[in-house]
């Protein structure tokens, strides 16, 4: 009788709080009866853009020569990648650099090295919207001077919309996973008490390659798999 009349307060208080009131609590995670589990859940999409950077370097006997070559060098690789259609706001330059050059000791000889010449090298990063362009664009850079391509990387514009599709999926496979531990320890699943989301990532996906002029360089930007992990637990029942 002491039990009903508890419950019985107790609903008739919970009954008094407005549904307002009653969300600012944080969920009771008092129950020492649970089972915490992780899910994963993972969607495939093939990406909408891609990025390279091309660079060019020139050398000279004096710094001066060195990066008057490069400047022209450089210009012409910037105006080549205009004409083929990239916005001026999807090329932008990652690195400038200029280094000496020493001579080579002959073996045996301990005299010092000198400087024989200046090397300058201008590298620009440039977003590509439509990737099957991509092979064209840089057997072209080539032809126009280009002679340092680092690695291809591929990238979407709207990674919220496929973590969002991964979501639903993740909390599936930790119900899934708790069920399975439920029914092992002879439990039934009970409600959700808590969810975190440990984040998303893809695997990088590089591709670096020496490009020589002639058929347009073969550029494959396949899926990639998109991941997120859940950290969820779960209250066990009778």
């Amino acid at each position: 009788m002491r039990l009903r009349l508890a419950f019985i307060a107790f609903a008739t208080t919970l009954a008094c709080v407005s549904p307002a009131s009653a969300l600012d609590h944080p969920t009771d995670t008092s129950n020492d009866r649970w089972v915490e589990v992780s899910g994963e859940g993972s969607v495939s999409a093939a990406p909408d853009f891609a990025r390279v950077t091309l660079g060019v370097t020139s050398t000279g006997k004096t710094a001066g020569e060195a990066m008057t070559a490069n400047a022209k060098a450089a210009n012409a690789l910037v105006s080549l990648i205009k004409s083929e259609g990239i916005a001026p706001a999807d090329i932008q330059t990652s690195a400038v650099s200029i280094s000496p050059m020493f001579s080579q000791p002959v073996h045996g000889q301990e005299t010092a090295p000198t400087i024989t010449g200046y090397s300058v090298s201008n590298n620009v990063a440039v977003t590509v919207r439509e990737i099957a362009r991509l092979g064209g664009l840089l057997d072209k850079a080539v032809g126009a001077g280009a002679n340092s391509i680092d690695g291809v990387s591929f990238g979407h514009n709207n990674v919220s919309d496929l973590l969002d599709k991964a979501r639903p999926v993740a909390v599936a496979d930790a119900r899934r996973k708790a069920e399975i531990y439920a029914a092992a320890g002879g439990a039934k699943l009970g409600r959700l008490m808590t969810l975190t989301e440990d984040g998303g990532s893809r695997p990088p996906i590089a591709f670096s390659r020496a490009f020589a002029a002639g058929a347009p360089a073969p550029i494959e930007a396949g899926e990639d798999k998109i991941t997120l992990t859940v950290t969820t637990r779960f209250e066990l029942t009778q």
